[in-house]
């Protein structure tokens, strides 16, 4: 009897494990081959490369951590999405032993482009549901934005405090009181 055939999922969800139990940098095709009960030229009939498994693997964890950003329309204020963005981050960070910061520093110095544009990919989204919300908001004081200092502007400048912070492994309230100090004031 032939052993069913094994999916896409399957895979990632084997690669996914293997990080969350050795972590990020030991990812090994030869340890996932095995667990997933194929050859290793069977893997490369879904994956061409390793790096395209740990590719297809790194958006696959993007995925689950931002789940919870799916429905933009639960958030009502700017400062409650970053707070989940950098909540969902962090947790994501911890339950994949580092892998924000791993990802971010292996993707750049290795100088992987396919990886690179992975994360400046997600980040975009990241940056348009920021946008989205941002400009959803009915609390903001819109006298804040000028042609000099935009929307677009200002959510780069924020998500770039808020990776800085991540990175730093700093908590996010400094964060958030100085987003809710300038975009809820009334002057």
């Amino acid at each position: 009897m032939n052993k069913p055939a094994i999916t896409n999922d399957e895979i990632l969800n084997i690669s996914k494990k293997h990080i969350l139990e050795n972590g990020f940098s030991s990812f090994n095709v030869r340890a996932i081959t095995k667990e997933c009960g194929i050859s290793i030229g069977t893997l490369y009939n879904y994956f061409s490369s390793k790096n395209d498994l740990l590719i297809a693997t790194v958006e696959s964890i993007w995925e689950e951590i931002f789940q919870p950003l799916s429905n933009l329309n639960d958030f009502d204020r700017f400062v409650d999405v970053v707070e989940c963005m950098y909540q969902n981050i962090e947790e994501g960070n911890h339950k994949y032993s580092g892998f924000f910061s791993l990802h971010n520093l292996n993707f750049a110095a290795a100088g992987k482009k396919e990886g690179v544009n992975t994360m400046n990919n997600y980040f975009s989204i990241l940056k348009s549901d920021l946008l989205f919300v941002l400009k959803r908001d009915q609390q903001v004081n819109r006298n804040m934005f000028s042609p000099e200092f935009s929307e677009e502007t200002y959510v780069d400048y924020i998500f770039g405090l808020l990776i800085s912070s991540l990175l730093k492994k700093e908590d996010s309230s400094k964060l958030l009181h100085f987003i809710s100090n300038y975009l809820y004031s009334s002057h």
